[in-house]
């Protein structure tokens, strides 16, 4: 199989370079092959793309016959009135609102949708608010949330991929799979419960204080995340493992790269997991709970920031994940590792190890998914007993369990 796809892939670029204008072949200056020519030969006064593009639009296509680009750069480079592409496909399309999408729609003869109406949906900054009545008007058209939200109501072919890939251990996806997937997704189930690389690690801070009212920031859970972290940089290959972190705040994103800072300089031995070119181009990242949506690591370590202030009390208050889609944040920061989460938390075990039981048919709330998943991980993360020896199968056991 990895043969029959790599020949395939030389085959679609083999394809496609016969397509390419042969080089030193006689091109007039009005061709688009002459147009693109004299346009790669000026130093200044270059032509404006979208410009360029409308006059060359058969040599893109055997160019670049696969385009990526953003809804805007659609918006900004390529004319309306322009060759159509035979498909247009949105990635990640949650996350993208319908008045973005229309322009590339329309710039194409069919149409792929891809996206999970579990995980985050566009950003609320800058949209306009409908909260007055009396700017709304009854004959508006209210736009849903984003364009997959519009396609599905639409009516459009639904395909669920109910193969779950990423996970190399089931204890990363089974909490999402019950809480947000209602168990539809095909998992594979580890050979081992408990493996000490693989699954879900969990690593409560005792005395970590969240400092609401001074920077924000929780100082000893983020020192003790990278102790963590750069204890398993300084062992482990680039190649052989990576690593992502992600927080519950910025503040804390902005404090744990200082202190990573502070490591690299330290300990140069591990500034090769964060380099530009890094074996896997997966260096280490650090991101807050807003952006890492689309992100994959082997390890993903998690702090969630918030505990017990200086004085011992405990608020719940917990950012972006308390308001709303908070629960869809939470799903998409529990399902970005292929091979283990640590998640470390300074949040009093009092707090989430009784949960109130929901009625039925609510909506549970992101700080209650929250609790839901430190119990789960708490729980699973505690030392297995002892495996009794195996007994050796015989031929039989084979055979009637086929």
């Amino acid at each position: 199989d990895a043969g029959h796809i790599a020949e395939a892939r030389n085959r679609v670029a083999e394809v496609i370079e016969g397509r390419l204008p042969r080089a030193g072949s006689d091109v007039g200056a009005t061709s688009e092959p002459g147009i693109l020519k004299r346009e790669m030969a000026k130093k200044a006064r270059h032509m404006p793309l979208r410009k360029l593009l409308q006059q060359i639009p058969n040599l893109l296509e055997r160019l670049t016959p696969c385009v990526l680009m953003s809804p805007l750069s659609v918006a900004q480079y390529l004319p309306a009135d322009g060759r159509r592409f035979d498909i247009v496909v949105f990635d990640e399309a949650s996350q993208i609102c319908t008045y973005d999408a229309i322009g590339a729609i329309g710039r194409g003869n069919q149409l792929v949708v891809v996206g999970d109406s579990k995980q985050l949906p566009p950003t609320a900054f800058f949209q306009r608010s409908t909260n007055d009545d009396a700017l709304v008007d009854e004959n508006d058209f209210t736009e849903l949330e984003s364009i997959l939200d519009e396609v599905l109501a639409a009516g459009l072919p639904e395909q669920m991929l109910g193969w779950h890939y990423r996970s190399r251990h089931e204890a990363l996806i089974e909490f999402s799979n019950a809480h947000y997937y209602e168990n539809r997704l095909n998992v594979f189930p580890a050979a081992r419960g408990r493996v000490a690389d693989l699954g879900v690690k969990f690593h409560h801070v005792s005395d970590g204080r969240y400092e609401a009212s001074a920077s924000r920031t929780n100082p000893v859970e983020a020192k003790a995340l990278v102790a963590m972290l750069v204890d398993t940089l300084r062992s482990t290959a680039p190649d052989q493992r990576t690593f992502g972190v992600v927080t519950f705040s910025a503040a804390q994103q902005e404090h744990i790269e200082a202190l990573l800072n502070e490591a690299r300089a330290k300990y140069p031995e591990i500034d090769r997991h964060f380099v530009e070119e890094h074996p896997k181009f997966e260096k280490v990242f650090v991101k807050n709970l807003e952006n890492v949506q689309g992100d994959e690591r082997d390890h993903m370590i998690i702090s969630t920031t918030y505990g017990p202030d200086p004085s011992g009390r405990f608020f719940r208050r917990f950012g972006p994940l308390g308001r709303s889609g908070g629960g869809r944040r939470l799903n998409v920061l529990v399902t970005r590792a292929r091979e283990a989460v640590h998640l470390i938390t300074s949040i009093p075990p009092s707090v989430y190890r009784s949960l109130p039981r929901l009625p039925p048919g609510a909506v549970p709330s992101g700080a209650f998914l929250l609790f839901a998943y430190l119990q789960y991980a708490e729980a699973i993360a505690e030392p297995e007993q002892a495996p009794k020896e195996p007994r050796r199968a015989d031929e039989q056991d084979v055979a009637l369990h086929v």
